[in-house]
């Protein structure tokens, strides 16, 4: 067979980063936030793409690999937390806000996020990646720096604020938080973060962070 019949033969390595390449990457990143992760198969993504199954293939070689690059995001977390520390500890709640909100909305890099939140709801691995370096990365590198105790308590409590704004923004896209103005959600989101990683802890929640620090 010809590589004109058979579009598999178009290259002995497929290229990352060709236009068929993004392609299938942004198509199964719709795909994830619209349907969840399990609902996503090769074939549909290929329909949806306008090319044969086996294209898919030929660029990811199954449908694990395709999604796993789906919800590979832009940089690492380590180092989107060092960009915020070092600043004044009154300010890291609005920081780390509009740092999240420019990622989340540039048209760039928007689409991985999204996808990766959306199959973190269904996916036990893709859960567990957003904890290892949503949570234990990023979130616990600034409770590191500017919490006064209880570091690991005061990250999850952040974190578990701003995913839950991103999932009513980008994936429910309940219209009070769609619709509202980007440097006033800043400000709501920021003084939740700063809260969480700065403000004085319930008694409840001291203990709590105890009994976790002593096990």
């Amino acid at each position: 067979m010809t590589s004109e019949t058979d579009p598999t033969k178009k290259a002995d390595k497929p290229p990352e980063g060709s236009s068929t390449w993004r392609l299938i990457l942004d198509v199964a990143r719709d795909e994830v936030c619209e349907r969840g992760i399990d609902g996503v198969s090769i074939r549909n993504i290929a329909r949806l793409a306008g090319i044969d199954p086996r294209l898919v293939r030929h660029y990811f070689g199954s449908k694990e690999r395709l999604l796993r690059a789906a919800v590979q995001v832009e940089g690492e977390p380590r180092q989107a937390a060092q960009q915020l520390l070092g600043g004044s500890p009154r300010t890291i709640g609005r920081r780390t806000a509009n740092l999240l909100l420019d990622h989340w909305d540039d048209p760039r890099t928007a689409m991985p996020y999204r996808a990766r939140l959306a199959a973190s709801l269904t996916n036990d691995d893709i859960a567990g990646l957003m904890r290892d370096e949503f949570i234990s990365v990023f979130f616990e590198a600034l409770a590191e720096e500017y919490s006064p105790d209880a570091p690991k308590l005061r990250a999850v409590l952040a974190a578990t604020e701003v995913i839950g704004i991103a999932i009513c923004r980008y994936l429910v896209e309940e219209p009070t938080i769609t619709e509202c103005d980007r440097a006033e959600l800043a400000r709501v989101l920021g003084r939740a973060i700063q809260h969480h990683l700065t403000a004085e802890l319930s008694p409840a929640l001291r203990r709590r962070a105890a009994r976790a620090g002593s096990r």
